[in-house]
């Protein structure tokens, strides 16, 4: 096993920090009222944690979520960062936030360290659709090669949800009486 996996959450933070420069964008330290509120995680099986957002979130989505977790609990804290990433797809698509970012997402699981990015410097909003995504791909994969040379790999397990065209359901503004 490595020496780099004995790194706190902090310390692999700051070293993702350090290594992609002006591609992080986050600002703000969460607290761990969001870690349990918003990601549902367990804190009792977290050892050590470390996250960041954007101040403006509601613009830009940059996130970074990392945990060294208990044994056995790596894969639940994946499942629940997942399903607060969908959260975060889903209004991404509803306003077309930095979509190409947020698609670009990655979720790692290396032993017992779990993580949730959604990095990358922010995009040129009037480029064309094809070309945010391929914006977005090189900042992710920035992303990749800096969780690479921590951990050796960079097997990102994220799950993006097909878009059922509902922009995740949660302001209808359409008008369906007269059409059920």
């Amino acid at each position: 096993m490595k020496p780099e996996f004995l790194m706190t959450a902090q310390e692999v933070l700051d070293s993702i920090k350090k290594s992609l420069g002006d591609s992080f964008d986050c600002d703000v330290t969460e607290d761990e009222a969001r870690m349990s509120d918003y990601w549902g995680l367990d804190m009792t099986k977290v050892e050590s944690w470390a996250a960041m957002s954007n101040s403006n979130s509601s613009l830009n989505p940059s996130s970074a979520v990392i945990l060294k977790v208990q044994e056995g609990y790596a894969q639940d804290a994946a499942a629940l960062l997942q399903s607060g990433y969908e959260q975060v797809l889903s209004y991404s698509r509803m306003y077309n936030m930095d979509l190409q970012k947020v698609l670009q997402a990655r979720l790692f699981v290396n032993g017992n360290y779990v993580a949730l990015l959604i990095l990358g410097a922010q995009g040129d909003w009037e480029a064309s659709d094809e070309e945010q995504a391929k914006f977005a791909a090189g900042e992710a994969a920035k992303v990749d090669e800096v969780w690479s040379g921590i951990f050796g790999s960079a097997d990102n397990s994220i799950v993006i949800p097909e878009d059922d065209g509902s922009n995740g359901g949660f302001f209808d503004m359409t008008d369906d009486e007269g059409n059920n």
